[in-house]
């Protein structure tokens, strides 16, 4: 058992330097960039790939309860090692340049959920779905912040960008997130453990949810205001409608 420890250890450290040589790749042919650009194109590497991988494992067209008490193949293995070690560096990055706490926790709990996943046998469709899930918004936040860093903040593609963005995220972290923690409970395929990181994730993401739903209103306030004046502009007014059933009803009483 120690020897199983031990070897799973060093992949996730190879897989761990791995990410940090590509960062410091990325540093050395772009050093009129700052960190963040640097680290943003390694996170939009993680994304893409996750994607990519996490759909092909988790079997999105045609999932079914055995699939998620299916036994682990090495692929997802592999995916969960490619993410563990992103993760770590990305980790490692958001202390050195005191990111916020949100993120830290959401770094910490995917380690701790990758971790346990891999000592497991039946975890592999559970966690490729997952990735999919919490990554698949990921490359438009990261397109989003390279639009507007290169100068295109008030282009069309970067509002197309960024709503699309948003929109997702509400959609696929706040609402999907709460229909699938529910059917996590509802259902036997999950151990108490599973339910906990499950519960834990979801609660980081709705702390994103609402981060994002006050960016909404305050960048999209006078968009909102506007929508809001235009929607009661169209309303008929209850006062006709009144006075039409009272005209009616005046009638009635006549015959």
């Amino acid at each position: 058992m120690s020897h199983e420890l031990s070897t799973a250890s060093l992949i996730k450290l190879i897989s761990f330097l791995l990410w940090n040589w590509m960062y410091f790749l990325t540093v050395e042919y772009a050093p009129n960039k700052n960190p963040e650009w640097c680290s943003r194109v390694i996170t939009l590497i993680h994304a893409s790939v996750a994607i990519a991988g996490g759909l092909t494992q988790c079997k999105w067209r045609e999932l079914t309860p055995w699939h998620l008490t299916r036994r682990l193949l090495p692929c997802q293995y592999m995916l969960m090692v490619w993410s563990w070690g992103y993760f770590a560096f990305d980790l490692l990055w958001c202390l050195i340049y005191n990111e916020s706490f949100t993120m830290l926790c959401h770094h910490s709990a995917a380690l701790v959920a990758i971790t346990r996943y891999m000592q497991k046998q039946h975890t592999g469709c559970t966690f490729a779905c997952t990735l999919v899930l919490l990554e698949l918004t990921n490359p438009f936040l990261q397109i989003r912040w390279f639009l507007k860093h290169e100068g295109y903040g008030n282009s069309y593609l970067y509002f197309a960008v960024e709503v699309t963005y948003l929109l997702l995220f509400l959609i696929l972290r706040g609402l999907l997130g709460t229909y699938l923690i529910f059917e996590i409970f509802r259902t036997d395929y999950f151990d108490w453990e599973g339910r906990i990181l499950s519960v834990i994730f979801y609660v980081v993401s709705m702390a994103f949810v609402y981060d994002i739903a006050g960016y909404i209103r305050y960048k999209y306030k006078n968009e909102i205001d506007e929508f809001r004046q235009f929607y009661y502009a169209t309303q008929i007014p209850n006062n006709w409608d009144r006075s039409n059933q009272l005209t009616q009803a005046e009638i009635l009483d006549t015959l």
